[in-house]
């Protein structure tokens, strides 16, 4: 970590210190002891509950929707993110306690968007009909495609998937999903939190009655927005009149200030912040110094600091999550044996293909020298049936035709033949391609853990990923795993 980025750490410190109340650190403590009761974790989990309840105890946070089995690859990347940083600060200020920390939006209504992955070339999909918040989901309808992926790996029946796959059958899905990613991570201490929780939001009443009751909050992001547009940066975010909704069985619908509103501090828990408001509750409820994002979420937090201001709230640090191309060792070594390294896989397969072919020696041969005897013995048939018979020039004609087409396919049907036996190298080529730029797309953004994981087995392919990983690189990293 350079002096600049602990310098902007120091000031944070500082800042949460002087905003983040004694009362807030208790909520916050006495939800989450509520939240991990029951549940199975690790020694670093604990230590980092009980920590949480210190004064000197701040928390580095990231967030992201419940993903059926954790989504594309770059939750993966976030989260280990949070656990490095808050490893690096533990050590950079050994006087202070630093926490990862991952947000669920267990109150995202936006089913499509968390229903499917990719898997081994096939799109799973959670078909439901169910409305609302998708952490208040049943999960019931989601046993079909667990069963089914459990029979994916049936050649592997001691493999962890198996335990983790148990895990999504509790219900409702956000309880279902915390246990899943505590399984995941909790041995690197990380400590997950779901804001849809009575308690929590009853001590965000400033922010529910500010939004509900004044246009302060909407203003500032209008003012905030329109100055970065006038820069010319994206804005990724609309703030509403309303920034709130109203959480009900099967329904998350927002508030409309079209008449007398009457909320009261007692009724929290049926309050839902939208995007806007999402990222002030965190840092309400959070002794918080920064957030790790993608860079439209990296964007959109841009448009809220004066929105922070109208309460009071101190802005945190906005860091862009580390990121990049995974790959198994057998994969690499495959790249090398063809002749390549794992960077050219960045270009277009069909520019690799020819390069190998090139590489090989398979250049395409030289038909120039048959082309121009074919074409002079063509002149020179003519020209003799022109002297004796002129009268066959037509028949002739077609029937040279007739024989160029017949090279022509005879050539078409040898290049094909000759180019056969680089068959397998070039559907290598063309799988290795698909792995990782997938359809033409980012890999984090498109490919889950699982494709890097046969055996089943993720727990050890994060490990492997979390040794790899450079928090400073603002290069697209490469992450090799067994």
């Amino acid at each position: 970590m350079n002096a600049q980025l602990l310098s902007k750490f120091e000031q944070q410190l500082a800042l949460k210190k002087q905003y983040f109340s004694s009362e807030n650190r208790k909520v916050l403590q006495t939800a989450l002891q509520a939240q991990y009761k029951n549940i199975n974790t690790s020694t670093a989990v604990q230590n980092n509950l009980n920590v949480l309840a210190q004064s000197n105890a701040f928390t580095v946070t990231t967030g992201h929707q419940l993903c059926l089995m954790t989504g594309p690859l770059y939750f993966i990347y976030k989260i280990l993110h949070v656990i490095k940083l808050s490893e690096d600060l533990n050590k950079a200020f050994p006087n202070e306690h630093f926490v990862p920390v991952y947000w669920m939006a267990s109150e995202d209504h936006d089913f499509d968007e968390i229903k499917s992955f990719l898997l081994f070339g096939q799109k799973w999909i959670w078909e439901s009909e169910q409305k609302g918040a998708v952490g208040r989901f049943d999960t019931k309808d989601l046993a079909p495609i667990l069963a089914e992926l459990r029979q994916k790996f049936h050649n592997q029946p001691d493999s962890e998937i198996h335990g983790l796959l148990e895990k999504l059958n509790t219900a409702p899905y956000a309880k279902g999903f915390f246990e899943f990613v505590n399984e995941l991570f909790s041995a690197y201490g990380l400590v997950i939190i779901d804001a849809d929780n009575a308690q929590l939001k009853e001590s965000a009443w400033p922010i529910w009655e500010k939004d509900l009751y004044t246009n302060d909050i909407h203003n500032a992001v209008i003012d905030q927005t329109q100055a970065l547009k006038d820069q010319g940066r994206n804005t990724p975010i609309e703030s509403k009149a309303s920034n709130l909704f109203i959480l009900g069985k099967a329904k998350r619908e927002r508030i409309e200030k079209t008449s007398q509103l009457d909320f009261k501090k007692e009724n929290c828990a049926q309050l839902s912040p939208n995007v806007v408001l999402r990222p002030i509750y965190q840092e309400w409820l959070l002794p918080n110094l920064a957030y790790i994002g993608g860079p439209s979420e990296i964007a959109y937090w841009q448009q809220l600091p004066k929105a922070f201001e109208s309460l009071g709230l101190p802005f945190p640090l906005t860091i862009q999550r580390a990121g990049g191309y995974l790959l198994q060792e057998k994969d690499l070594e495959l790249i090398l044996k063809l002749g390549f390294e794992k960077q050219d896989f960045l270009s277009d397969k069909a520019a690799l293909k020819e390069r190998y072919l090139q590489q090989v020696g398979n250049q395409e041969p030289n038909y120039s020298s048959l082309d121009k005897f074919w074409s002079g013995y063509k002149t020179a048939f003519l020209k003799i049936t022109a002297e004796e018979l002129p009268q066959q020039t037509r028949m002739i004609e077609a029937e040279l035709t007739r024989i160029q087409k017949q090279i022509e396919a005879l050539e078409q049907r040898f290049e094909k033949a000759r180019k056969g036996k680089f068959d397998k190298a070039l559907k290598q080529i063309e799988q290795l391609s698909e792995k990782i730029q997938p359809k033409g797309q980012l890999q984090e953004r498109t490919l889950n853990i699982l494709n890097f994981c046969p055996d089943g087995q993720l727990s050890q392919r994060i490990a492997q990923i979390y040794q790899q990983l450079d928090l400073y690189c603002e290069e697209k990293q490469w992450f090799v795993v067994s």
